[in-house]
């Protein structure tokens, strides 16, 4: 779900090289050996996160001068901090700049101006790291002063939850062109489909509407071995055919995985086809293009009991007690009017409650 972005690999290059730099030459400013070993550690991440933020200056120069101008001041400063650990002031400087750069990091992903990507996300958890060992007590120090470095410290985990929740939250409201809605990777493909691939769209879309035709009436789908694959208290579900799972057919209109069906007052209505591939990380052919791009959904996790808890957070984690999957790739074939066209990866509920209503 979280890509690096081209122009931010020059920034996750620049954090490796700057962890060994800086582990040489930190220890050779004055000072170096008289701090405590946690404001040492703190200073090599800022140093780090400095060289991050000074080398994602260049891709931003031309299209964003006010991203590039925040980078430089951060860049700067980081580094400055991660150069003078024997300043008094030192702490209090690391913690206010490095709470207000996590900070303003989060109102740039809620403003839209930023997305996230592994780059953003490692760099804000060296931020949190660095503020972390900031915020414990230094030994010698007044008792006063330690209780409030201590009720700081307290807040650490909250900065550190609302951090994650926003970036979490911002990727599933705003999701990437390739992860259409939650958890769905769509298949690379050429962005505009050329007359050849239309007509293929068109072919693979007559066929299978006419393989399926049949199943609009549930009865048969029953009989040749669908069944709901799900609650059918929900606007829709998918039945699998379990044996034409297990037999690999590859985007064959006449032995379709799954159909997919309504779930209306007058019973299931059939509102198109899912073909799955049998593997999981192989997308089918996709002779259509961008029209009839397969797609696969990754890190969802459940429950034993089937509750969905959505896409796993971004530090790679489900919530306690579930489970992570990722299922094959599929592409849907929907034989209903569906606004965002006749192979998109969803059909709107909404669109289904109409239709029940009818």
């Amino acid at each position: 779900m979280f890509d690096v972005s081209p122009d931010h690999a020059i920034g996750l290059l620049a954090g490796l090289v700057a962890a060994p730099v800086a582990l040489v030459v930190l220890p050779r400013q004055p000072g170096w050996t008289k701090v405590a070993g946690t404001v040492r550690g703190a200073a090599v991440l800022l140093l780090v996160t400095g060289a991050i933020h000074l080398a994602l200056i260049p891709p931003h120069l031309q299209t964003e001068p006010l991203t590039s101008s925040l980078f430089a001041v951060n860049g700067v400063l980081f580094l400055a901090l991660a150069l003078r650990v024997s300043w008094r002031r030192w702490r209090v400087a690391a913690a206010a700049l490095l709470t207000a750069t996590i900070l303003g990091y989060l109102v740039y992903l809620v403003a839209g101006l930023e997305g996230p990507d592994q780059l953003g996300l490692a760099t804000k958890l060296i931020e949190l790291l660095a503020l972390a060992l900031v915020l414990v007590p230094v030994r010698g120090e007044r008792s006063w002063r330690g209780r409030r470095w201590t009720i700081l410290g307290a807040a650490l985990p909250a900065l550190t939850v609302v951090t994650m929740a926003t970036v979490w939250i911002d990727s599933l409201a705003r999701p990437d062109p390739r992860h259409v809605h939650a958890g769905a990777v769509l298949q690379a493909t050429n962005q505009l489909p050329t007359p050849q691939q239309q007509l293929a769209a068109n072919e693979l879309y007559r066929a299978t509407k006419a393989a399926i035709a049949p199943y609009e009436d549930w009865r048969k789908a029953w009989a040749d071995g669908y069944r709901p694959g799900g609650s059918q208290k929900t606007p829709s579900t998918h039945w699998m055919n379990e044996r034409y799972v297990q037999a690999g057919y590859v985007m064959d209109p006449q032995h379709p995985q799954g159909l997919v069906y309504a779930n209306t007052r007058q019973g299931p209505m059939l509102l198109g086809a899912m073909f799955q591939m049998k593997k999981i990380g192989e997308f089918g052919p996709d002779p259509g293009g961008p029209l009839t791009a397969w797609h696969q959904h990754e890190n969802i996790c459940f429950t034993p009991f089937g509750f969905e808890f959505s896409l796993m957070t971004p530090t790679g984690t489900c919530p306690v007690g579930a489970f992570d999957i990722t299922a094959p790739a599929m592409l849907h074939v929907w034989i209903v009017d569906n606004p965002a066209g006749p192979f998109a990866v969803d059909f709107d509920e909404q669109l289904v409650r109409k239709i029940d209503q009818r």
